[in-house]
């Protein structure tokens, strides 16, 4: 059995730039939509990756990396983040 349409509510804005971007591109909006939210991670996609790479991290190096050390990267990143947007 295939999927079921469904129907998403959006501005006329936001309709019209999908179909725009999805004709430039030879696709339809459904394909396009879900190749772009395809591209998103969610928080525990995230997090998985995030332990993930950890765990490489550990086998290769022997290295643990603590909480501490996480969060303090995450803030750095973070503040990386927030220059970016300020400039």
């Amino acid at each position: 059995m295939g999927e079921k349409d469904t129907s998403i509510k959006t501005t006329r804005d936001v309709r019209d730039r999908l179909r725009i971007l999805a004709s430039e591109r030879g696709t339809t909006m459904n394909d396009l939509l879900a190749e772009l939210v395809a591209r998103e991670l969610t928080e525990e996609e995230k997090e998985q990756r995030a332990q993930q790479a950890l765990e490489e991290i550990r086998q290769t190096t022997g290295v643990t990396v603590s909480d501490s050390a996480r969060t303090r990267a995450r803030a750095f990143l973070q503040s990386l983040g927030q220059e970016h947007h300020a400039a």
